[in-house]
């Protein structure tokens, strides 16, 4: 009884042995199993050339944060108002600006402006004749006029100026009727021309009617985008 004891107890270790040592399965490796979704490292001398040029390439930085600040400057506008009749004009017209929100900047533009409408007999052929003539047209009961002695209109006869076309037609009609070919001629004079360079947004920067009531005869004040140099 013994002995068969003895004799199972030897096979069931040898059958262990047999197991253990060689019939068992070896767990894998954990390092030659990738993990799910992630690529296994490769060392430098494996990859391609492609592969490493592409690694020496610094990344690109990210774009730098726009703050509020700069929206706001990047959506201002540059608008030029004018022009203006008179240094007093343009200063209101600027206080009505800043009074909106708005910056702005004066500038002066050489330019003229009609100082009215010249009733006159043309150039005689020598001061003598110009006198007899004026001297006819006084008897006739013509009384404003005079000879011209400037170099452009030497040995005209100036018969008035108008501020307005209709009543220079009508005194050219009048001297006509006399029998002297009269002529109507506009005259400027030489003055500078207000404009207001306006920065703001939109809502700051009013239209051309809100200075209607600055403007001085037939000239408009208009409404503009800023040009290059009034912007410098």
């Amino acid at each position: 009884m013994m002995r068969t004891l003895f004799l199972v107890l030897v096979l069931a270790n040898v059958v262990a042995f047999i197991w253990f040592g060689w019939l068992r399965p070896s767990p894998p490796s954990p390092s030659s199993t990738p993990l799910p979704q992630v690529q296994p490292l490769k060392l430098i001398a494996e990859l391609t050339p492609a592969q490493r040029v592409a690694l020496a390439k610094p990344l690109a930085p990210a774009p730098a944060p726009v703050s509020p600040a700069s929206a706001d400057v990047s959506a201002q506008s540059c608008v030029s108002y004018g022009p203006f009749p008179s240094a007093e004009a343009a200063a209101t017209g600027s206080t009505r600006l800043r009074a909106a929100g708005a910056s702005v900047t004066q500038r002066l533009v050489p330019g003229k402006v009609r100082q009215g409408y010249w009733v006159y007999l043309p150039p005689f052929g020598s001061r003598r004749e110009a006198e007899a003539a004026a001297k006819l047209l006084q008897q006739r009961g013509v009384k404003d006029l005079y000879v011209v002695t400037d170099e452009a209109n030497r040995n005209a006869i100036s018969l008035g100026v108008y501020s307005d076309r209709f009543g220079a037609l009508a005194h050219q009609k009048k001297i006509r009727a006399l029998g002297y070919r009269a002529l109507v001629t506009e005259r400027f004079r030489d003055a500078p021309r207000y404009w207001l360079d306006a920065l703001g947004s939109a809502p700051q920067l009013p239209a051309a009617k809100a200075f209607a009531d600055l403007e001085e005869g037939d000239a408009a004040i208009g409404r503009e985008a800023c040009s290059a140099g009034s912007r410098s």
